[in-house]
């Protein structure tokens, strides 16, 4: 009815007033600049010489002398100080040199140690990266950030104040000490209407958080967040589908596929732009989508747009110190410069985007998001949200996005897996934080979450 198509307006225009306004931090990355002239210790020709060993399970021992886990230590610091993207980022010498102390304090100078016990102690003392591009023995830097909600309490929006739904005479104040808007979110409720819930990200192990709403009138109520659920109906079997209905487009994928990986997949993804171009409302279903290649991305977008993608961030990437050949660095210099990097000092590229914000000739596009939507998938949702009227429903996505897994090896002396990244993908923090993610527009949690979404189509969409 009417008001349904009033509440849909307001949603679009708040959306595309505040993705207009995205853009990459302006300042300057100069302050996450490594000073590669000082004398600290840095990747040697016999370092790289250990580098680029396949990992193998098999391979990984299962105890370590005390004299080898020191010396790969050693060799795991300089590693990082010469090419880990974020090392600046997280505090630099600073802070990976107490780490060091610390790690090679607790492994000692003499006996062995369980390969087990030695991955546990370089976790523990490098518990201040959340980089989830990151790992050490195939564990992830990971925090226990959760998304916690509360469905038992409808709340709307009039005059700018938030009441409880039916109860438009008592304004919330305060939740949780804090503005009603910091955690009151809009929402898909069980009947597919627009709504607003209270949420919030915590790193929390209970499973109950209990908040105070305070309001106008002085009285006050106990909400309990709990974990949300986003559980809903997963079609992973197919990598990549693609279907119409009338005027509709849906375009489910589950991984940013490589040309080595699923090449049938990324031919069909590419191709079928121009028939989804023809529709006016179009799904982007990326919520079993865990990343992939993000040249993918880039070729997808311009072929969408016509024009080239300027993501929400600036890029500060590490050129690699382990080429020396100058034929190599110098394909890679003109590659940099072919990608908009330019080279900066020995060994930086840095990258300023401009804003973007494109006209979609009156298309409506939505982004379907989760927990699992990480890494190239969230480099395609930050994408999307340079065009208007393009709506996230779900959840936060993934966060892993701050660096990039370029490269993975067996460490030279236990054969643990390592995994990092040369670069380091700056945002404005209230938009992406690793493991935070990016907020959706609409949160959808709860069950029947499949119903929900077709409710709130039919309602508000078709």
């Amino acid at each position: 009815g009417e008001r349904q198509e009033q509440d849909f307006y307001e949603l679009i225009q708040e959306v595309n007033e505040k993705n207009s306004r995205l853009d990459a931090p302006q300042n300057s990355l100069d302050k996450f600049c490594y000073n590669f002239k000082n004398k600290k210790p840095k990747l040697t020709l016999d370092d790289t010489s250990l580098m680029w060993k396949e990992y193998n399970e098999k391979n990984v021992k299962k105890t370590l002398t005390a004299a080898d886990a020191r010396r790969e230590t050693n060799w795991l610091f300089r590693l990082l100080r010469s090419q880990y993207g974020l090392y600046t980022y997280y505090g630099g010498d600073a802070a990976f040199g107490r780490a060091k102390v610390q790690i090679l304090k607790e492994i000692g100078t003499k006996g062995t140690i369980s390969t087990g016990k030695y991955q546990k102690i370089l976790h523990k003392h490098l518990d201040f990266i959340t980089d989830l591009h990151l790992a050490i023995g195939a564990e992830l830097f990971d925090t226990d950030l959760r998304l916690f909600g509360d469905e038992s309490v409808n709340y709307v929006k009039n005059g700018g104040c938030f009441y409880e739904e039916g109860s438009i005479k008592d304004a919330v104040v305060k939740i949780n000490g804090r503005q009603p808007e910091d955690y009151l979110r809009r929402a898909i409720d069980e009947n597919g209407c627009l709504t607003y819930y209270p949420y919030a990200m915590l790193e929390q192990e209970k499973e109950i958080c209990e908040f105070k709403v305070e309001y106008e009138s002085g009285n006050i109520k106990s909400i309990q967040l709990k974990p949300a659920e986003y559980s809903y109906e997963e079609n992973v079997d197919r990598l990549y589908g693609y279907e119409t209905y009338g005027d509709l487009a849906y375009v489910e994928m589950n991984l940013a596929y490589m040309d080595w990986e699923a090449p049938k997949e990324r031919k069909s993804f590419l191709k079928d732009v121009a028939d989804v171009k023809k529709h006016s409302k179009i799904i982007y279903d990326l919520r079993n989508n865990p990343g992939g290649d993000g040249t993918l991305i880039e070729e997808w977008f311009e072929k969408l747009t016509g024009q080239t993608l300027l993501p929400n961030y600036s890029t500060l990437r590490l050129r690699p110190v382990f080429i020396y050949n100058t034929k190599e660095l110098k394909e890679m210099d003109e590659f940099a410069a072919q990608t908009g990097l330019k080279r900066r000092g020995k060994y930086y590229y840095c990258q300023y985007p401009g804003r973007q914000y494109l006209a979609d000739e009156g298309r409506q596009i939505f982004v379907l998001t989760s927990r699992r939507t990480s890494s190239a998938a969230e480099s395609m949702t930050d994408a999307l949200k340079n065009l208007e009227n393009v709506i996230t429903i779900g959840t936060n996505t993934g966060g892993v996005l701050a660096n990039m897994a370029n490269y993975n090896m067996a460490m030279p002396y236990s054969g643990l897996y390592l995994q990092f990244g040369e670069c380091m993908q700056y945002f404005d923090p209230s938009y992406f934080r690793e493991s935070y993610g990016m907020e959706p527009d609409l949160y959808l949690t709860g069950k029947n979450l499949q119903k929900r979404l077709k409710k709130f189509f039919k309602t508000y969409v078709l």
